[in-house]
C-alpha cells in the first residue's frame, strides 16, 4: 500500500492468543520522501489501533518495522475476524496522508507463532 512517498509493506494481521479479542499488524513502512513524516494512527476494521509510542517518526529514506523482530507494535485488543478473512485497515500520515488496504488475518501458528500483543491482552 502507497500513499505519496511513503509505502507500507507485507501488511499481515496475526489473530492475537487463543481466547483473546486481539490481532497484531506486522508490517514494514518506508519513507521515500526527502522529508520526515510520521504515522498518526492506525485503524483496524474501523477501530482505532493501539499503535507503540502513539506516534512513529518516519525520517527521510529510512523504514521501521513492526511487530515481527521489532521494538514497535501496532495491535488491536477489539477484534473479531476469523483467520483467512480480508479486514480492512488504514494508515494515517502526517504529511503524506491517509491509506487504505485489505489485510489478510493469520493465525499465530508456523511462521507467524510467537507473534502477539505488547502490552499483552488482557
Amino acid at each position: 500500500a502507497q500513499v505519496s512517498n511513503v509505502r507500507a509493506e507485507n501488511l499481515t494481521l496475526v489473530a492475537g492468543p487463543e481466547g483473546s479479542v486481539s490481532a497484531t499488524l506486522i508490517t514494514l513502512i518506508i519513507n521515500g520522501d526527502r522529508e520526515p513524516d510520521a504515522l498518526l494512527g492506525v485503524q483496524i476494521d474501523g477501530i482505532p489501533a493501539y499503535v507503540t509510542g502513539d506516534i512513529v517518526e518516519l525520517l527521510p529514506a529510512e523504514s521501521v518495522g513492526f511487530g515481527f523482530e521489532a521494538e514497535l507494535w501496532i495491535n488491536s485488543y477489539d477484534f473479531a475476524a476469523a483467520a483467512s478473512t480480508y479486514v480492512p485497515v488504514a494508515l494515517q500520515f502526517e504529511r503524506a496522508g491517509i491509506v487504505e488496504v485489505e489485510v489478510l488475518v493469520v493465525p499465530a501458528d508456523g511462521y507467524y507463532e510467537g507473534i502477539e500483543p505488547v502490552p499483552p491482552a488482557a
